[in-house]
Order: structure tokens, then C-alpha cells, then sequence
């Protein structure tokens, strides 16, 4: 009996060693894999520039990416605001450039305190436009708090990040609803442009293309105005702007009904090229600044050519 409980004894210890070692070799390959995948999010070529709209819910949060530089556009809801922290951090994101926070909506601005707190932003832009609400005031804080240069969005006003050239398009006048006093910015890189509209609605998008006119406005890609609502994305706004590809940010089945299939049949007949965050998740379009690529459902899924260049 002794034999056999020694022998028992050494079976099991000879098994929780190779467990052990098992486990061992698991832990290493993951923060291997971990490093990989960090390491190519990080390793964007030279000469090219990566717009992500962000899938967080009912919600906006855009990056823009490029070889040293990165903008953040929105922060998405308080729900998303770790998830959008972390995914950052996948993206290899330490500094940022620039934060835009179109208006103090918490769907927009709901992790701008996370931005501000978890990486170092070394200038915010937003529109002057107070209001009350917790997450306004949380991201008033943060900005004081972290010693941010903070400008106010206005038309005309353009940012240069080497051979990134942000320009502020809106809000051109004061108006009484939190919507049209967006920040509407137009980011250009090579000849490749990208509005971001935030939650301007229509009678933002009317002053926007009498104040600038239709050459101005003429994008590759638009991020579409509140959620695909049908108050926003005008037939006027969209022959100004004429989008190749359009850019839908909303929850899966939202109490609102984004996108409204008004907007959605303005965007057909225009000839936009529409994705959806609540149907095809984090949404990725690349450009050397001449073609674009187009990659959908995926932190770094394939990217797919698209015909926009010839």
C-alpha cells in the first residue's frame, strides 16, 4: 500500500508539473499574441492614414490614424467609455493630438473624461456651447485638470498635424439647439477628404454650404449627421458634399429609429456607398491620400480596395 500511494503520489505530482509548465507556455504565447497584434496596429505605413469609426452603441467616437499622429473625433456614451479607452490602447494610442467633442451630448462626450484622463491630449476643440449635464461637467474637469489648450470650434479656424490639415466648417452662427452648435470638421489628407458632422441637423447644414459653398464641401467620405435621423443628411447637404462612402453611427435596434430609411433613401439616391455600425461593427476606411480602402467588422480585419479612383 505504501509503494502505491508513493507511486500515486509522484503521478500526481508529475502531472500538476507538466499543468504548470502548460500553463506556463499558454501565459508567454498569449502576451506574445497580445504584443503581435499591438505591434501591427501600431505599424501603419508610411504615406497612410486610417479613419476608424468606432462601433459604441448609440453613439460617435471616430480616430484618425497615421504614422505619428492621431486625432480622436467624439467619445462615444459612459457605457462605452472603457471600451473605447482599451481599444485605443489595442491601436497603440499614448499621446493624441487633438480631441474634438462636437457638443456636449453624453452619447458623444460620455468617455471624453476617459480620453482625457487615460492618454495625454495635447489640445481639444469644441464648440462654445454651454449646458448642463453630468458629463459636460466631467468633461469640463478633465479638461482643467489635465492642462489642455482648448479652442473653440470655429469656421475657417485649421489645424495642421504634418501632412493632416484639419478645418473647422461649423457652427457658423449661435443657434438654440445643441445639435446645430456641432463642431462640423473637414479632415484632408493628400486629396482625400472626410467630414465629420456630428449632430448637425438641417438648418446647420443649409448655413454650412451658403457660408463655405459647394467646392469646399465636396468629401470622399462623411461621417452622417445625427445618427442617420431623418432631420439631418439633406438631399441640398448631400449634392454639396457628394460622398462616396457614408458613414452611420447607431446602436443595434434604437429607441430612435436610426437610421431613419429617409435618410437611408437619400444616401441610394446620392450614390453613397452606406455602412453601419449597428449592422457591421467598427468600420475602418484607409487612404494613401489618392485611393481609398474600405475595411469592415474587425480591429484589423481585411481591408477591401474600393473603386472610388481610378
Amino acid at each position: 500500500m505504501a509503494r502505491t500511494s508513493r507511486y500515486l503520489r509522484t503521478k500526481s505530482g508529475r502531472r500538476y508539473k507538466i499543468l504548470l509548465i502548460l500553463s506556463l507556455i499558454a501565459a508567454v504565447l498569449a502576451v506574445i499574441g497580445a504584443a503581435i497584434a499591438v505591434d501591427v496596429a501600431r505599424r501603419i505605413p508610411d504615406g497612410v492614414l486610417r479613419a476608424y469609426f468606432i462601433d459604441v452603441g448609440q453613439g460617435d467616437a471616430s480616430v484618425i490614424l497615421w504614422n505619428g499622429g492621431c486625432v480622436v473625433i467624439d467619445a462615444g456614451t459612459e457605457a462605452s467609455a472603457e471600451r473605447l479607452s482599451i481599444y485605443l490602447r489595442k491601436l497603440g494610442v499614448s499621446k493624441i493630438d487633438c480631441a474634438v467633442f462636437t457638443h456636449p451630448h453624453s452619447d458623444h462626450i460620455g468617455g471624453g473624461d476617459n480620453i482625457l484622463a487615460d492618454f495625454v491630449v495635447k489640445s481639444v476643440v469644441m464648440p462654445d456651447c454651454p449646458y448642463e449635464g453630468e458629463s459636460y461637467s466631467e468633461l469640463l474637469y478633465y479638461i482643467e485638470k489635465e492642462g489642455c489648450s482648448i479652442y473653440m470650434a470655429t469656421p475657417g479656424d485649421e489645424y495642421s498635424f504634418g501632412d493632416v490639415i484639419m478645418t473647422v466648417l461649423g457652427p457658423c452662427t449661435e443657434y438654440g439647439d445643441e445639435n446645430d452648435m456641432s463642431a462640423v470638421v473637414k479632415v484632408t489628407y493628400g486629396d482625400i477628404d472626410f467630414m465629420y458632422t456630428g449632430d448637425a441637423e438641417s438648418d446647420a447644414e443649409y448655413d454650412i454650404i451658403n457660408y463655405w459653398g459647394v467646392d469646399i464641401l465636396d468629401v470622399e467620405v462623411l461621417k452622417v449627421g445625427h445618427h442617420g435621423s431623418y432631420t439631418s443628411t439633406t438631399e441640398e447637404f448631400l449634392a454639396a458634399t457628394t460622398p462616396e462612402f457614408a458613414i452611420i453611427s447607431c446602436g443595434r435596434q434604437n429607441e430612435y429609429g436610426h437610421p431613419h430609411s429617409k435618410t437611408l433613401a437619400r444616401l441610394e439616391k446620392a450614390g453613397a456607398s452606406v455602412y453601419r455600425t449597428d449592422e457591421d461593427g467598427t468600420i475602418i476606411i484607409e487612404t494613401d491620400g489618392v485611393d481609398v480602402w474600405r475595411c469592415v467588422k474587425g480591429f484589423l480585419g481585411r481591408l477591401h480596395r474600393a473603386d472610388n479612383k481610378k
